[in-house]
């Protein structure tokens, strides 16, 4: 076949293609126009899933009818003049593709007016021709009207969706421009119905609004870095994640983006936390544009970081401060701090008990408050640290609600740490009485493999004669009273578990550990017991998940309260 020169119909057929896959990649381009423009309001019209029509109107610059013409011609744009722009790209569109490449496959008709224009100008186009120009009354600002979307190409329509799902396609660009812009206002209309009319509003309340106040109120804040690279906007805690993926946005400069490399390093953040399962989050990347290629893609739905490990480390500490640093702990409690709360402990020979404070409080009704050696008690706030809920679960107050503690998780998280800070340096507590183990050839299979492991961790165990082990020592936060047979027995069939085959094996071993020595749902703990372990417990790099990457703890705001009792 010989080589030709395309028509300029062909060509732009080609380009519709890689810009337009489908009406709300149409809506797409349109509305980031109107963004560009400087639009504060934007409206968009939908019928029949945008193959009908798909309608947007804004209030930005607007264009003259010049413009309007120029803007109809490939490769015409305002938002580069020179290849250096192409380094400091800080606009949406700039390809200066996408009008002539929706007017090439549509009935496409353009309004417009400039600001300070008396009067707008109408372009209708057919087939990428333009067949009218005319003076036409209208707002200042510019409405692009686009009609049977595809019907000149029907193969396309043949590989688009249901109308319900092309519609759905529409209202989720829709929402993630909206995210990204709160200043401006967005509406969207579909089949006649007005589906969403939000105002310009604050960052947070526009992710409020979008994503529902419910699932907004679980979600924690992330607020970090600085130049060249900034992370800021909210994401699931470890106790609020999915089975499957669900509101999941990530912005780079504004712009919606499908990148794996930050998705990837959000979900390295989580660590074992996620077991399969997925968070949401609105996550805004600000990165010096000299650093970001955003031109790799025709739609623009992808970039390229020119350095890939800082963007991917930087958005990975971001995502584990938000969720294991950040997070207020009991210390800071209401009630709990005598410096916050003006508190002063009794200096009495013991504890005020209830009825010293009701005779306390008769006194200072009286107006006679120092009367009977009580006037410590009237600086006194009636304050319990902490209360062990159906000795499972540690209760305390924070500044803005409560945090709930599984009691054995968080001792599971404090023995796996405090096993592995100690590797190669803890020394074994000596049993009163050697403990022999009478292994199988599968369990003493396992331990061959991890015997260096276990003498690191503190487990002074030595191969008797064939499958036989005496135990001389473990690790000093195993109890004495506990059967030390049936422990090792029960890590080494963890050990023999491939189900987590990516772990080191000293933290398959610790983790086996610590679940297995920490303190069981059951077991009451007084005021002294429960103070220590909350201690150590936020003494830890994790404290918000155990060693199995569930939640540890779980924190109720006053927000969350007053929800479920119908306040708010």
């Amino acid at each position: 076949m010989p080589i030709i020169v395309l028509s300029p119909e062909i060509v732009n057929k080609i380009a519709a293609g890689e810009v337009v896959e489908r009406p709300a990649s149409a809506a797409k381009e349109l509305m980031e126009n109107s963004l560009d423009a400087g639009a504060r309001s934007i409206e968009v019209e939908v019928k029949t899933g945008g193959l009908e029509l798909l309608r947007v109107s804004d209030d930005g610059a607007g264009m003259t009818g010049d413009e309007m013409e120029l803007a109809l011609q490939r490769h015409a744009t305002s938002k580069i003049n020179s290849y250096e722009d192409l380094q400091d790209i800080q606009s949406f569109g700039f390809r200066g593709e996408a009008l002539p490449s929706i007017a090439s496959v549509s009935r496409f008709t353009m309004t417009s007016r400039p600001a300070g224009s008396n009067s707008a100008w109408q372009l209708e186009c057919r087939g990428g021709e333009i067949k009218s120009r005319k003076q036409q009354a209208a707002q200042p600002g510019t409405t692009v009207m686009v009609e049977e979307l595809f019907a000149s190409v029907p193969a396309r329509r043949k590989f688009l969706k249901s109308q319900a799902t092309e519609s759905r396609k529409i209202a989720e660009l829709f929402l993630s421009l909206a995210l990204a812009n709160p200043g401006a206002g967005f509406k969207l209309i579909s089949e006649g119905r007005a589906t969403y009319d939000l105002k310009s509003a604050s960052q947070d309340d526009r992710i409020k609004e979008v994503l529902g106040g419910e699932l907004y109120r679980t979600l924690l804040k992330i607020e970090y870095g600085q130049k060249p690279l900034r992370i800021y906007g909210y994401l699931s805690g470890p106790q609020n994640l999915w089975p499957k993926r669900r509101e999941q946005y990530l912005f780079v400069n504004g712009r919606l983006v499908s990148d794996r490399l930050a998705s990837a390093a959000i979900y390295q953040g989580f660590g074992p936390a996620l077991a399969g399962r997925h968070p949401s989050y609105v996550l805004f990347l600000e990165i010096s544009p000299s650093l970001v290629d955003v031109n790799v893609h025709p739609s623009k739905v992808q970039v390229r970081f020119s350095d890939e490990s800082f963007v991917f480390r930087t958005v990975r500490a971001a995502v584990e401060k938000a969720l294991f640093t950040d997070q207020q702990r009991p210390e800071a409690a209401v009630g709990l701090n005598p410096q916050n709360t003006g508190y002063q402990p009794w200096t009495g020979p013991e504890r005020p008990g209830q009825l010293q404070i009701q005779e306390a409080m008769a006194l200072f009704a009286s107006g006679n408050p120092e009367q009977a050696g009580l006037k410590n008690l009237m600086s006194i706030q009636p304050v319990v640290a902490y209360w062990q809920l159906h000795q499972r679960y540690i209760l305390a107050a924070i500044r803005d609600g409560l945090v709930m503690i599984d009691q054995h998780a968080a001792h599971e998280r404090i023995l796996y740490e405090e096993l592995l800070a100690a590797r190669d340096h803890r020394r074994a507590q000596q049993l009163l009485f050697p403990v022999t183990v009478e292994l199988s050839s599968r369990e003493m299979q396992v331990y061959q493999q991890y015997r260096q492991v276990f003498g690191s961790l503190g487990f002074d165990v030595k191969q008797f004669s064939g499958q036989t082990l005496v135990m001389e020592g473990l690790p000093v936060s195993w109890e004495q009273s506990g059967d030390g047979a049936a422990l090792v027995r029960g890590i080494l069939a963890d050990l023999a578990d491939t189900s987590d085959v990516n772990l080191e094996p000293a933290q398959r071993l610790a983790r086996s550990f610590a679940c297995r020595a920490a303190v069981k749902a059951g077991k009451a703990l007084n005021q002294e017991e429960m103070n220590h372990l909350v201690d150590r417990l936020f003494a830890t790099s994790s404290p918000y998940l155990d060693p199995h990457g569930r939640p540890s703890v779980i924190k109720f705001t006053l927000e969350d309260l007053e929800h479920r009792f119908g306040r708010i």
